[in-house]
C-alpha cells in the first residue's frame, strides 16, 4: 500500500471534461464583470454556477443564504438562481434547509452544522489529508463525515470531496472496504 490516500466520492464538481474545468479556471481569473451574453450557453452556465458556489461558500456558512441574497450578490435573475440552487442541492455542493414555511436557506456542503471531535489522517507526503468527524444529523442519529483534501504551496488547503455514512453502518463499511483491498491485492 501506498503513502497516498486513494480519493473519494468526489461530491465537489459537477465537471467531467478537464475542458470544462480549465475553462471555468479561465474565468475564474478574469474580470468578474464578464459580459454574460457574449458567451456560449455552457461557459454561461459553468460562469453562473460558479458564481452562485462561490457566493454560498463564502456568505452561506454562518447562517445560511435565501435565493434573494444569492440573487443580490450574483446579479443573476431569480429563477436562474433557483435552478442553479436546486441543480448544486442535486450534486451535494450545498444543502438546504427550511428556517420557516416560506424561507429556505441554503448553506455549503463539506461543513456538518454539529459536528464533535475531529481528527485528521495525512500522507507522510503531506499532500494528501483526510479530516473525519463524528456529527449529529436528522433525528439526533450519528454520521462520520470524511472530507478528502490535497496541500499545496500556492492554494493551502483545498477540499477535493467528501463521503458521509451513518454510525450504525461503520462496521458494514469498514468490512466493504477491507474486503475490497482484499479483493484488488489478490488480482494483482
Amino acid at each position: 500500500m501506498t503513502d497516498e490516500i486513494p480519493s473519494l466520492l468526489d461530491l465537489g464538481s459537477d465537471m467531467d471534461d478537464p475542458a470544462e474545468e480549465l475553462d471555468e479556471c479561465k474565468y475564474e481569473l478574469e474580470n468578474e464583470d464578464i459580459d454574460l451574453n457574449s458567451l456560449s450557453n455552457e461557459n454561461r452556465r459553468l460562469v453562473i454556477r460558479n458564481r452562485i458556489r462561490r457566493a454560498i461558500r463564502k456568505y452561506g456558512e454562518d447562517g445560511g443564504l435565501t435565493a434573494s441574497e444569492v440573487q443580490e450578490l450574483t446579479n443573476i435573475s431569480y429563477n436562474t438562481v433557483k435552478k442553479h440552487l436546486e441543480e448544486l442541492c442535486n450534486l451535494r455542493e450545498i444543502y438546504k434547509k427550511k428556517r420557516d414555511k416560506r424561507t429556505t436557506l441554503y448553506y455549503p456542503n463539506g461543513k456538518p452544522l454539529h459536528s464533535f471531535e475531529k481528527k485528521r489522517i495525512e500522507a507522510e507526503s503531506g499532500d494528501s489529508i483526510l479530516e473525519v468527524q463524528l456529527a449529529k444529523g436528522r433525528n439526533q442519529k450519528l454520521f462520520f463525515h470524511i472530507l478528502e483534501k490535497r496541500y499545496s504551496i500556492l492554494e493551502g488547503e483545498k477540499t477535493e470531496g467528501a463521503i458521509m455514512f451513518p454510525l450504525e453502518k461503520l462496521d458494514e463499511f469498514y468490512s466493504k472496504l477491507n474486503n475490497l483491498a482484499q479483493e484488488v491485492e489478490e488480482n494483482e
